[in-house]
C-alpha cells in the first residue's frame, strides 16, 4: 500500500519517463463520452480511446471520492517483473507534467489519499470536500498522473528502498508469511500465485528501462477507468474528465490480457515454515470459481455457518470446546478469475501444529459434507443484505466495490452480486459446499495418491455482459441532512441535557443522518485508584468477557437478536456503544442493557480470552520493537507500586495474565459493571425527550458496588535515565525506532496549540520534515513521524518520534530523527511552514465534520474532559491565530531540554 511521500522532479530530460499513454494530436477536438450503461442511479461512459468514466452520485454526501483504476496487478507481471505493478504505484506519486509532487498537491487540497495494488489492479484514490473546484483539481491531478507521469531513475533509487522495507516488514509478520505460502501453494500456473510485493531480487535489481516498459504496456486508456462517487455535479465532472482523459492514446501494441488457466488436478499441497514467531499457525485454502459464477456466492453464503465469528461452528469447536486454538478464522476471497475459501487457526508457541492443522481442515470438510440448515442460510443472507443497506449511506465503502466489479468485467456486477445473495437456494448452498470443500482441492499438506478421485473442473468464466444486460436496479443513495460545515455549527447543534446531577450527564445532536442511522454511546466511568490497583489483567479479561452473553442469552443468541436489528455494538465495563437504524435503536439498547445487568460470563470464553492474552504477550516478547517500546515506557515510571496507570514489563504482564482466574475476572465485573458515572451521548433523529427516556431505562440498572473517582495521573518525573535502548533478536529484518519524552503540560496549557503545530511541521504529515528526510530524501524508512498526545487533566503529555526501517538501517534512521529534531530547535520553522501546517490542520478538521459516525464518541468524551465542540472551535481559533514566533518558542520551551529516551528494536 502506498503511503504519504514527497520528492523533487528531476530536470534532466534524459531520465524522464516518456512511455506512458500517448497524447492526442494538438488542436484536435476530443469526441464526447458515450453513455454506456446505467444502473441503480449510477452510470458509465466510454471515450473513443476506450477510457471509462463511472459516476455514482450520492447527493447527501459531504465529500467526493475520485479513483483512477488501472487494470493491472501482480497477476500480469512477467519473468523478472514481480512487484513491478506495486513499485510503479509508488512511482506515480512522484512528478507528473508540471507537478513536482503529486502528494503535496493532494495534501494542499485537504484530500485523504492513497494508492493500492493487488493481483488484479492498481488504483489511486482521494477523498475531497464536495466543493466543485476541489473535485476539478483532483480530476486534473489524476489526468496528469495517468498521462504525464515523469518519474526518474533517482525516484526509483529512493523509492526502491522504501518498497524493500515494506517487504521486510511483511517478512517480519508470521501471518503474512503463512498467507503468502498458502497463496503460492493454491495456484500452479496462474499469476495469483505471486504475492503483490514481489521478489526482493526484482525490487532491487530491475532496471529503470524495465519499469518504463511495464508502464507503457499497461497504463493505457483502454485499460483504465475513473470512478467518481459522492456529492458532485455529474455534468461538470463528465465534461472535465472527458476532455482531460480523451487526450490519452493507446500504443500500437495490443492490450495485455490473461488467458492462463489452472488445470484440474486431484492434489493436496503442503508447505511448512519454521521461524521464531512466538505462536503456532495452521492454514488451509480451497480453490473456487471466480467472480461471475453463481456457485461462488452460494458457497460464500453457506460458509457463514462455519466461519461467522459469533455463531460459526469453526471457532466454537477449535477455540471454545476443544481449546486447540486461541483464534480461528475462515472466509472467502472472491476475485475475477478464481476465488479461495481460506481458513486459519493460531495457538501458543508450544501447540501441536499437526493436530491444529488436522482439526482445522477436518472441521471445514466435515461441516461441508454435513451441509447447513435453512435457518443458517437465512441468517447469513440477512447479514449480507444488511451490509448492502449500509452502503446506501456510505459511498466511500461502496465505490471500491464498484471498482472490484469493473475488474470482473462490468461494474454492474455490483448489483448482480446482490441478486445472487437474494436468490441462492439451500440446495445450491449445500451442493457448493460438498463440491468444492474436498481434500483433493485443498492446499496445506503433501500430495497424496487415491484411485478414482477427480477434482472439480472450473469452466470458462461466464461473460459479465450477459448477467447484467437488460436489468435495472433501484437508486442506492438516500437523502439526509447536510453535513455540518464547521465545528461551530456542531457546537450550536449540541444540546446538553441534565439527567441526575453529577451521576449522569447527556449530550445530543439531533439530525437526519445518512441511511437514517443513529448512535448511542453510554460511557460508564467506574472504579478508583485503590480498587483498580493490581487488577489490570483481571479487569481487562472481565471487560472482554462481559460481551459474551447475558440475560439468559448466549453470545450466539445475543448476536443473532442484534443482527436482526441491523445493529453494530460493543459492551464492556466502560459501557455500551451502539449503531443501528433509528427505528431499531430502542429495541437493540434494551437487549444490551439486559445483558449488561445479568452477564453470562461463560467459563469457556474466559479460557479463550485468557489463552489469547497469553499468546499475544508471548509473541510480543519475541518482537524486538515491542520489547524496546515497553522498556522505553518503564524509564518514565514514577508511579506508586500497583497504580492503575503504571507501566509494566512484558514478563510481568505475562505472569499476571497466567495467574488470572475466572473468579478474578468475575470479581471485576461484580465490582464495576453497575452504574458508576454515566456519560450519555446520542446522535440521530432523537429529541430531548428520547434522551430522558433512554436515561430512565439506564437508571433502573443497579449501581456499581465500588464508587467512582477519577484516577489521577502523577507529575512528570524529575529525572529520567536517557541511556539509549537497543534490543536485538534473530531473523527480524525490520526495526522500530522511537524517541519519547514526557512534558509538564496539558492540552489546556496556553502553549499547547503552538506545540501541536510545531509537532505537525516536524513530523505530523506528508509535508513534514521528518517524513521528507527519512522517507523521501534518504529512503531510510517506510514510515516516520512525530506525534503529541495531550493530557486533559494532570500535566503529563507525551511526544513521540518514530520510524520503521530495515534492521541494518536502524542506526541511520535514528541519527536522522535526532538530526531533524536538533535542526528544528536550532533553526526554527519558517513562516511558510507554519502557514502550511495551519491550513492542513483546518482541512483535517473538515474531514472530521464529515464522519457522522464519530459525533457521538466526541460528545461522550467531551462530557468527560470538557472538550466539547465549542471547546474544539475555540482551540481551532487559537491555532488559526498562531504566529511563527509562538510556534518556535513552544517547541524550544518544551523540547530543548526535555529528557528523551531513544530506543531501537531490530534484528541482529
Amino acid at each position: 500500500m502506498m503511503h504519504l511521500k514527497r520528492s523533487v522532479l528531476a530536470i534532466s530530460a534524459l531520465f524522464l519517463l516518456g512511455s506512458g499513454p500517448l497524447l492526442a494530436a494538438p488542436g484536435k477536438a476530443a469526441a464526447p463520452a458515450t453513455l454506456e450503461a446505467q444502473a441503480g442511479g449510477f452510470s458509465s461512459y466510454v471515450l473513443p480511446n476506450g477510457f471509462r468514466i463511472i459516476l455514482a452520485p450520492f447527493p447527501a454526501a459531504a465529500n467526493v471520492r475520485i479513483e483512477l483504476l488501472v487494470k493491472t496487478g501482480s497477476k500480469l507481471e512477467g519473468y523478472g517483473e514481480t512487484g513491478m505493478a506495486h513499485l510503479l504505484e509508488h512511482m506515480l506519486f512522484k512528478s507528473a507534467g508540471p507537478r513536482k509532487d503529486i502528494k503535496s498537491d493532494l495534501t494542499a487540497l485537504g484530500a485523504s489519499w492513497n494508492g493500492t495494488t493487488n493481483a488484479e489492479r492498481t488504483n489511486y484514490f482521494e477523498t475531497v470536500a464536495a466543493e466543485p473546484d476541489k473535485v476539478d483539481a483532483a480530476i486534473r491531478i489524476e489526468a496528469d498522473r495517468f498521462i504525464r507521469a515523469s518519474f526518474t531513475k533517482e525516484h526509483l533509487a529512493s523509492e526502491m528502498t522504501v518498497v524493500r522495507n515494506e517487504l521486510e516488514r511483511n517478512d517480519s509478520d508470521a501471518g503474512s508469511l503463512v498467507m503468502r505460502a498458502l497463496q503460492r501453494q493454491s495456484y500452479f500456473w496462474h499469476g495469483y500465485s505471486r504475492p503483490t510485493i514481489g521478489a526482493r531480487s526484482d525490487i532491487e535489481d530491475a532496471p529503470f528501462s524495465a519499469l518504463q516498459a511495464f508502464h507503457k504496456k499497461h497504463y493505457r486508456p483502454d485499460n483504465a477507468a475513473l470512478i467518481v462517487s459522492g456529492n458532485f455535479d455529474a455534468a461538470r465532472v463528465l465534461a472535465l474528465a472527458g476532455k482531460l482523459f480523451a487526450e490519452a492514446r493507446n500504443p500500437a501494441s495490443p492490450k495485455i490480457t490473461s488467458w492462463t488457466r489452472e488445470e484440474a488436478r486431484a492434489t493436496t499441497n503442503r508447505s511448512e515454515l519454521t521461524l521464531p514467531a512466538g505462536k503456532t499457525i495452521a492454514a488451509s485454502a480451497w480453490k473456487l470459481p471466480g467472480m461471475t459464477e453463481r456457485e461462488t456466492y452460494a458457497l460464500d453464503l453457506a460458509s457463514s455457518a462455519i466461519c461467522a465469528e459469533d455463531w460459526g461452528s469453526l471457532r466454537k469447536e477449535l477455540v471454545l470446546e476443544r481449546k486447540l486454538a486461541v483464534s480461528a478464522y475462515c472466509g472467502t476471497q472472491i476475485q475475477s478469475d478464481y476465488s479461495l475459501l481460506i481458513a486459519s487457526a493460531s495457538a501458543g508457541k508450544d501447540a501441536d501444529a499437526e493436530a491444529l492443522s488436522a482439526a482445522l481442515r477436518g472441521h471445514l470438510e466435515k461441516a461441508a459434507a454435513n451441509g447447513i440448515s435453512a435457518e443458517q442460510l437465512e441468517r447469513a443472507r440477512q447479514n449480507e443484505l444488511t451490509a448492502w443497506e449500509r452502503l446506501e449511506s456510505d459511498h466511500e465503502t461502496l465505490a471500491p466495490l464498484l471498482s472490484q466489479a469493473e475488474l470482473g468485467g462490468d461494474w454492474r456486477l455490483f448489483f448482480w452480486q446482490r441478486d445472487m445473495v437474494k436468490a441462492v437456494t439451500l440446495a445450491e448452498a449445500n451442493a457448493a459446499l460438498k463440491k468444492w470443500l474436498v481434500a483433493v482441492n485443498r492446499s496445506d499438506v503433501l500430495l497424496r495418491h487415491a484411485d478414482g478421485v477427480s477434482a472439480p473442473e472450473i469452466g470458462k468464466a461466464t461473460p459479465a455482459a450477459g448477467l447484467v444486460r437488460g436489468k435495472t436496479w433501484a437508486p442506492v443513495a438516500k437523502s439526509a441532512d447536510p453535513i455540518p460545515t464547521s465545528v461551530g455549527e456542531l457546537a450550536r447543534a449540541t444540546q446538553k441535557i441534565t439527567l441526575d446531577g453529577d451521576k449522569a450527564r447527556a449530550a445530543l445532536i439531533s439530525r437526519r443522518t445518512q441511511g437514517n442511522l443513529a448512535w448511542v454511546v453510554l460511557a460508564n466511568d467506574y472504579g478508583n485508584e485503590a480498587t483498580l490497583s493490581g487488577r489490570r489483567a483481571a479487569c481487562a479479561m472481565g471487560n472482554n468477557l462481559l460481551a459474551y452473553g447475558g440475560a439468559g442469552l448466549s453470545r450466539d443468541q445475543l448476536s443473532a437478536k442484534l443482527e436482526a436489528l441491523q445493529a453494530e455494538w460493543s459492551l464492556g465495563l466502560g459501557g455500551i456503544v451502539l449503531e443501528a437504524p433509528r427505528q431499531n435503536i430502542d429495541a437493540a439498547l434494551d437487549i444490551l442493557l439486559a445483558a449488561w445487568a445479568a452477564p453470562a460470563l461463560p467459563v469457556n470464553e474466559f479460557e479463550r480470552i485468557k489463552s489469547a492474552s497469553i499468546a499475544s504477550l508471548e509473541a510480543a516478547l519475541k518482537n524486538p520493537g515491542n520489547v524496546a517500546a515497553t522498556q522505553s515506557g518503564l524509564r518514565f515510571d514514577n508511579y506508586p507500586a500497583g497504580h492503575p496507570l503504571q507501566p509494566r514489563p512484558l514478563e510481568q504482564q505475562l505472569a499476571e495474565s497466567r495467574a488470572v482466574t475466572l473468579a478474578d475476572a468475575t470479581a471485576c465485573v461484580n465490582d464495576f459493571a453497575g452504574i458508576g458515572h454515566v456519560r450519555l451521548a446520542m446522535v440521530g433523529a432523537f429529541t430531548p425527550q428520547d434522551v430522558s427516556a433512554t436515561w430512565s431505562k439506564i437508571a433502573r440498572l443497579p449501581a456499581a458496588r465500588i464508587p467512582y473517582a477519577r484516577v489521577r495521573d502523577v507529575a512528570v518525573p524529575t529525572t529520567v535515565d536517557t541511556t539509549p535502548i537497543r534490543i536485538s533478536m534473530p531473523e527480524k529484518p525490520n526495526a522500530s525506532i522511537t524517541g519519547a519524552a514526557l512534558l509538564a503540560m496539558t492540552d489546556e496549557s496556553p502553549d499547547f496549540p503552538a506545540l501541536r503545530i510545531a509537532v505537525k511541521i516536524l513530523g505530523g504529515d506528508a509535508d513534514s520534515r521528518v517524513w521528507k528526510r527519512l522517507r523521501e530524501t534518504d529512503g531510510l524508512a517506510y514510515g516516520a513521524g512525530v506525534s503529541l498526545a495531550g493530557s486533559s487533566f494532570e500535566p503529563r503529555s507525551r511526544v513521540t518520534l518514530q520510524a520503521s526501517a530495515a534492521s541494518d538501517k536502524s542506526e541511520a534512521a535514528l541519527a536522522a530523527l535526532q538530526e531533524e529534531l536538533v535542526r528544528a530547535l536550532k533553526e526554527g520553522f519558517t513562516e511558510q511552514e507554519v502557514s502550511r501546517a495551519k491550513k492542513a490542520w483546518a482541512e483535517e478538521r473538515k474531514n472530521m465534520l464529515r464522519a457522522e459516525k464519530s459525533f457521538a464518541g466526541t460528545l461522550a468524551q467531551g462530557l468527560y474532559t470538557g472538550h466539547d465542540y465549542a471547546w474544539v472551535a475555540q482551540y481551532d481559533a487559537k491555532i488559526a491565530r498562531l504566529s511563527t514566533a509562538e510556534v518556535n518558542a513552544a517547541l524550544r520551551k518544551y523540547l530543548q531540554d526535555a529528557p528523551i529516551v531513544w530506543a531501537i528494536g531490530r534484528g541482529n
